[in-house]
């Protein structure tokens, strides 16, 4: 494949190349490629040096990208070697590939049956194919389990097992292992016989059968599980103790994670007899759930992840190993780190039935934060199937119409990732549903398993909606099992499982196995041989690539640091480079390597340099041209190579080492131009008296010339003479005058270059000379360059067009703001334009939205919310508008004390019946507190009243009673305020003679006025709105 240098945009590149082909004489023959380039190359088919057309029998179908040859009713003439060339601006490439045209094998005179020979050794043979396949089992341990393969094939298969990847003899303790081989009605057979199960056995056997023809495999799924505990058979007998995990010898490691985010623990452990794991979190053993999963990774650990950690799974976590020989255990602590801020209710589990609802329901700090729900990690939007209700501060999720697949982990979120996590449970047919996606990479097995709620029911397992073959699917009970032995590509899709109504369904996923690249060419030689070319000769990598691979030629000029790609050829052996492959004339360098699907190897550069020179070929000439008095006038010709040439007119040589030049003082200004293969002469603003001008080119083996026509515009513009630069704020309106020199002469308006279609925004009117484009309310995106074309000339109008500027109506003053520990403050900054933006600043520096910050768009108003503001959240905030800004103080202070009055602690007496207040006042109105009686929390009643006005708290005895009597608290936080009551049948006095009871009256402390904001309890606001 041959390149050029790629300077101008991207030189043609071969994806895909064409194929040889072999096909009988009268067959039909088709070549095939795939080639990119900037700008689309140009592609033509050749053979023999050249280029073909079409014809009846050869058709050339594109589409895209891909080209082709389309060769109906072949000849043995048509035998060849086919070439495609793509070319474009920036270079030259070309790819390969021969037909070969066979004549048909001559019909044989048909044999007596007597004469007719025996068939042939390897007659009838075939590739191995299994009659039926293991079946997955689930066992309890200690039992014997037998897995049995019958294959049908010719030759007889060699038949083989491994377990999970593994042969068998390279499993780590096989002991128990027997292999049974047998035949069978149509084949062989060979059962693999477990004596004895032990839970490391559990995993994925597969069965595999090879002959001549072919391979084949079917695998099952075995799980070996703990039997379970049961009292002894003699009740005098003691029933076996428990066993017992062992203290740890040293301090277990820490590990720290954000609530809501994932934690893996891995176990690495090693022993013979090959050991029995178990998890235990705070002392007890852990089961797999839809939060705690338990795996094998590929390395041999035993993995704990728990997803979407909460507060309730901080702990500590065991990984105890026994086998016979003894036990070992290692453990962490895990700590769960709780964000700042926190849902006020989290999620709750709940249940469903199939066609159902579920309803998920939380409660958020502040009303306006925002939130989002996931089912794992996929995010649910708004629909019918998922009902979203905010009610306030309370966010509400319905799941409707519920399926298996609907079973699982949900989550809320607010700002700054913090979540809340709920469980939904489906209940229905099937009781454990498939996952929402599995990654499998190609070679490996791919094993899913759904369980049932009644047992021996016979579902229906299907990928992409067509039915899989028995063999990769079995039933035990409640347990369904689909078992893809070394799955690859084509078996990835949609698989679901089918029961009755009731399915459930994952995304089985194949991702490629990482391969290594090709090795490097070997033997590289270069040699100079005629004239202008060099012959490059390589040996093939060794060892060879298992995958098709191709060579990529590439060159660099001496002096240069950038490689270009030259040929792509898919042989070893020799390729000769001409001079035409290169842009420029100069000392050239090649490199080679090999490309396969896997990557390329490291280059090889071949030893030495050539001296090569690019000859030209013209592949589009000048042409004649004829423009209107006034215009410019472009000469262009394409050549095959980049080349330098010369430009001529009417004889003289122009200059092209400079941008613009002029031939004479005063006389015909031209500028030459050069973008890769193409070269243009640009003769500005010519007059009448240049008609008739030669214009030439000249460069080594090309030559060429066009003449320069002047005609006579009918038409020339009066006004306006010079571009015109006009300002405009939208929703002006916009008119642009052009006026000819003759009336109702047709002229065209253009708008940067596209012409303009009238419409309710954009009206074209003809008045006598005069033309106008009227954009009766003008936009933003109506700013432009507007033109007015008519025969040969055109006046322009560069039109813009701005948003007025944006004013902010309030505050108009600095606004200070005072407020406390954990109040939400909001300041709040007032535009004149509904779609104005704003930035927000504090000190200094921008403030972008956070769990903490909250920014607002609403209508005119522009808000910046702190939800629970900290005294680190003081400072001096700014709104800035467009050149106008608003500025606001604000200070947090941090409160010492909640409660006012009383200081200290109180002492009332009071007499049965009578009306007994207790008092306590706060620093906050919103504040909110706690009455308890003798340790107990208070209950509200008709005989005691919770009263509550501004800052003032009451606990109300309207008829007071003997049991009253106790110590009554108002707390809030971790102060409170002590109220010590007292109640008698009447007062004693020590004047006998006085028999009036003397009341002790409460002195409250005097009301003192004060002025809160009358926002929420939670809201300090500044601004108005």
């Amino acid at each position: 494949m041959k390149a050029g240098s790629g300077d101008q945009g991207s030189p043609p590149c071969f994806l895909r190349f064409p194929r040889p082909v072999r096909v009988l004489s009268g067959a039909e023959a088709e070549l095939k490629c795939v080639v990119l380039g900037e700008p689309p190359p140009t592609v033509v088919w050749e053979k023999g040096g050249q280029q073909l057309a079409a014809s009846e029998r050869l058709s050339f179908p594109a589409d895209g990208a891909e080209h082709s040859l389309l060769l109906s009713g072949a000849l043995p003439t048509d035998a060849g070697v086919y070439v495609c060339r793509a070319r474009n601006a920036a270079g030259e490439a070309y790819a390969a590939a021969a037909v070969t045209v066979l004549e048909p094998p001559a019909p044989e005179p048909e044999l007596q049956p007597a004469e007719r020979p025996l068939p042939p050794p390897g007659a009838g043979e075939s590739a191995p194919v299994f009659l039926t396949g293991p079946r997955s089992q689930w066992v309890l341990r200690g039992a014997e389990v037998v897995l049995t393969c019958q294959v049908g094939g010719l030759p007889e298969p060699t038949l083989y097992w491994e377990k999970d990847g593994m042969a068998l003899d390279e499993v780590w303790d096989s002991s128990h292992f027997a292999l049974q081989p047998g035949r069978a009605e149509g084949g062989r057979s060979l059962a693999l016989r477990i004596v004895a199960a032990r839970l490391p056995d559990s995993g994925v056997y597969v069965c595999h059968a090879r002959n001549a023809h072919g391979h084949a495999q079917a695998g099952a799924l075995l799980q070996v599980h703990q039997p379970p505990e049961s009292p002894p058979a003699d009740p005098d007998e003691a029933p076996a103790p428990a066993p017992v995990v062992e203290p740890l010898k040293c301090a277990p490691k820490t590990f720290w994670v954000n609530e809501g985010k994932h934690a893996k623990f891995r176990c690495y452990v090693m022993g013979k007899p090959e050991p029995e794991i178990e998890w235990h979190w705070e002392g007890r053993p852990l089961l797999p759930d839809r939060r705690r999963l338990m795996y094998r990774d590929r390395d041999g650990g035993f993995v704990l992840k728990v997803l979407y950690c909460q507060a309730k799974d901080r702990g500590l976590y065991v990984c105890a190993a026994r086998n016979s020989a003894g036990q070992t255990l290692s453990a962490v602590q895990l700590h769960v780190k709780e964000p700042r801020l926190r849902f006020t209710r989290p999620l709750q589990d709940v249940e469903g039935r199939e066609q159902g609802i579920a309803v998920l329901e939380c409660k958020v700090p502040n009303s306006r934060i925002p939130t989002a729900w996931f089912r794992e990690d996929q995010r649910l939007l708004p629909c019918r199937k998922y009902e979203q209700i905010e009610e306030g501060a309370v966010r509400r999720l319905i799941i409707h119409r519920l399926k298996a697949d609907d079973d699982g982990v949900y989550l809320c979120e607010m700002r700054g990732r913090v979540r809340t996590v709920a469980n939904v449970t489906v209940k229905g047919p099937i009781l454990k549903r498939l996952p929402r996606k599995l990654d499998v990479l190609e070679g490996e097995n791919a094993v899913l398993l759904v369980e049932t709620r009644e047992a021996g029911v016979e579902g229906c397992w299907s990928r992409d909606g067509e039915e899989l073959p028995d063999t990769c699917q079995s039933s035990s009970g409640h347990m369904h099992a689909l078992v893809l032995p070394g799955v690859t590509r084509e078996d990835a899709g949609e698989v679901t499982f089918r029961l009755g109504n009731s399915r459930t369904t994952t995304l089985l996923r194949v991702k490629c196995v990482k391969h290594n690249p090709p090795g490097p060419p070997v033997s590289v030689e270069m040699f100079k041989g005629h004239k202008n070319t060099v012959l490059l000769t390589w040996k093939p990598p060794e060892p060879a690539p298992e995958t098709p691979f191709i060579y990529r030629l590439e060159r660099q000029e001496v002096g240069s640091e950038d490689w270009i790609q030259c040929f792509s050829i898919e042989k070893a052996g020799a390729v000769e480079v001409p001079g035409d492959c290169v842009p420029s004339e100069g000392d050239y360098r090649f490199r080679v390597c090999t490309v396969s699907e896997h990557g390329r190897s490291p280059h090889v550069v071949f030893h030495g340099s050539a001296h090569l020179v690019p000859t030209a070929r013209l592949v589009a000439g000048l042409e004649d041209v004829q423009v209107y008095d006034g215009e410019d006038a472009v000469f262009s010709l394409d050549l095959s190579t980049i080349i330098q040439g010369t430009w001529f007119l009417n004889g003289e040589e122009l200059k092209s080492n400079e941008p613009e030049g002029q031939v004479e003082p005063w006389a015909l200004r031209y500028r030459v131009e050069q973008k890769g293969l193409q070269h243009r002469l640009i003769l500005q603003a010519v007059r009448h008296q240049d008609s008739g001008a030669l214009v030439g080119f000249s460069c080594p083996g090309v030559q060429d010339s066009a003449a320069l026509t002047i005609q006579e515009s009918p038409v020339h513009i009066l006004s306006p003479q010079d571009k015109v630069s006009l300002t405009f704020t939208t929703s002006e309106r916009v008119v642009l005058t052009c006026e000819l020199s003759r009336a109702d002469f047709p002229a065209t308006w253009y708008k940067d270059g596209q012409k303009v279609e009238e419409s309710e925004s954009l009206v074209v009117k003809m008045d006598g000379r005069k033309h106008r484009l009227i954009l009766p309310e003008a936009k933003v995106r109506d700013s432009g360059e507007f033109e007015c074309r008519t025969e040969g000339v055109s006046a322009f109008f560069n039109v813009t067009v701005q948003d007025p500027p944006v004013h902010i109506v309030d505050p108009q003053e600095h606004v200070f703001v005072h407020a406390i520990t954990s109040e939400c403050v909001m300041l709040t900054c007032e535009v004149d334009q509904e779609d104005a933006p704003v930035r927000w600043y504090k000190d200094g520096q921008e403030v972008e939205e956070s769990d903490v910050v909250v920014l607002e768009n609403e209508g005119p108003h522009r808000r910046l919310v702190l939800p629970a503001a900290q005294p680190p959240d003081g400072g001096e905030f700014q709104c800035v508008a467009g050149e106008e800004r608003a500025y606001f103080t604000v200070t947090i202070t941090d409160v010492s004390s909640w409660i006012v009055y009383p200081s200290g602690k109180v002492y009332v007496a009071a007499v049965r019946l009578e009306r007994v207040v207790l008092t306590c006042e706060l620093c906050r109105p919103w504040a909110e507190v706690r009455w308890t009686k003798d340790g107990e929390e208070v209950v509200e009643s008709p005989a005691l009243l919770l009263q509550k006005e501004d800052t003032i708290r009451r606990l109300v005895l309207p008829a007071v009673q003997l049991e009253d009597s106790g110590e009554y608290l108002c707390e809030i936080d971790d102060e409170s305020a002590s109220f010590t009551v007292t109640v008698t049948e009447s007062y004693q006095s020590q004047d006998s003679s006085n028999n009036n009871p003397e009341l002790c009256v409460l002195l409250k402390k005097p009301k003192t006025r004060r002025l809160w904001s009358r926002f929420p309890p939670w809201r300090r606001t500044a601004g108005t709105e």
